[in-house]
């Protein structure tokens, strides 16, 4: 076993095992996944959940493992993949979270107007140059996460309404939050694994754990992801972000992380990679104190857990409680705040369009929902349309 590298993983609570001196190693050991041990998967969940406390890092160990799960199981059913397309999957796995801004999806386009994804494909340009890699591979891996594979499946082991991504980020967040109701049988859908046609499909034997992991999404959807007070820390986070941002742009000087304030002034990509959680919270401590009313409340509010409140309202109700704001003397530009769950990082299942589970019963292929013998999965799968307001606690006492 001096071989291997044995990180063991204790929501599979079994070794992962990486290859010394391998690329998959090479990456592992880089700057760019280094970063992640830094970076909370579910940003500033850990509020609502304190044990959320798990990162990028351990997610993107957790995706490479569960691929190289379902590329075995493959290799054990037949289908022929050859080493160098299995090593870019790996790759692409380990590597697909790396443009992750601080905080996750909190932040995402805040500190800087890209995309993760986006930032992501400049960072493996970045491994190309650093580590010596072999440029095909990575023009394969960037392929891969852009979803531009002429094989569909070897995107859609990574990126697809039931990949190797979805399944450990629920696992793994259910894990570390304590929900019971997020736990998935992975091992049991990972041996369901097909492939028709260059595409993913699943077997019927697993449609027990398939369903399971369709109904574990849409609750953790509702409890955890979009838990109120989580979307409520998520706002003033982005409004502490934002503020400093402004006050930067007008040429005000803030005691602050050096960084993070060289990051929002130059939009500095190649520096981004040195930001982690940390650069932000100690730069909200320090502006605790700052001079400007507004950043220095809102920084107040983080640190001593004076949130603000999330209101479920009807759509037509939404410019009332903006002037509610106002008339309160809030600036809604930092104090007010419109989410629909529709417009969020994270979603429930959909059996409408092209991106669908798909699954083999007998000779024929179809979508999850019509397979199942009730409506269960058909009832969870409806649009939910809601509304919600972020705001002072104040206005609305």
């Amino acid at each position: 076993m001096k071989k291997y590298k044995l990180l063991m993983d204790p929501v599979y609570n079994e070794f992962v095992m990486v290859e010394r001196g391998g690329i998959l190693a090479k990456i592992l050991d880089s700057l760019y996944i280094q970063r992640l041990r830094h970076v909370r998967q579910l940003g500033p969940c850990y509020y609502v959940y304190p044990g959320a406390e798990h990162t990028r890092f351990q997610h993107s160990i957790g995706v490479m493992w569960l691929a190289k799960k379902a590329l075995d199981y493959l290799s054990l059913k037949d289908y022929q993949i050859d080493e160098f397309l299995k090593t870019s999957i790996l790759v692409a796995a380990l590597t697909h979270d790396t443009g992750h801004s601080p905080f996750s999806h909190a932040l995402e386009g805040v500190i800087l107007p890209y995309k993760h994804e986006d930032l992501t494909l400049y960072a493996l340009d970045m491994l190309l140059e650093e580590l010596n890699l072999e440029k095909e591979l990575i023009n394969t891996v960037k392929a891969i996460i852009k979803k531009e594979h002429s094989l569909p499946f070897v995107y859609q082991l990574i990126s697809s309404q039931l990949d190797c991504d979805r399944l450990d980020y629920l696992t793994r967040d259910a894990f570390y939050t304590g929900v019971s109701f997020g736990k998935i049988d992975v091992n049991r859908i990972l041996v369901s694994v097909l492939i028709e046609d260059g595409e993913l499909i699943w077997s019927f034997k697993g449609f027990n754990a398939l369903e399971a992991y369709v109904m574990s999404r849409y609750q953790m959807y509702w409890a955890v992801y979009f838990h109120k007070v989580n979307l409520s820390v998520q706002v003033l986070l982005k409004k502490i972000v934002e503020r400093i941002k402004e006050l930067i742009f007008n040429g005000v000087s803030l005691d602050m992380d050096l960084t993070l304030s060289k990051v929002l002034k130059e939009k500095n990509i190649e520096k981004f990679f040195r930001l982690t959680d940390g650069n932000v919270v100690s730069s909200i401590y320090l502006l605790m104190d700052s001079s400007d009313n507004i950043l220095s409340d809102l920084c107040k509010r983080l640190v001593k857990r004076n949130f603000f409140e999330t209101v479920e309202v009807t759509p037509s109700k939404v410019l009332e409680y903006r002037e509610r704001v106002e008339r309160a003397g809030f600036d809604p530009k930092y104090y007010f705040e419109v989410i629909e769950p529709s417009k969020v990082a994270y979603s429930y299942y959909s059996p409408s369009g092209v991106d669908i589970i798909r699954v083999k019963v007998e000779d024929r292929i179809d979508e999850l929902s019509n397979v199942a013998p009730t409506d269960a999965l058909k009832a969870l799968s409806r649009k939910v349309s809601k509304t919600y307001v972020v705001l002072p606690k104040e206005v609305l006492s």
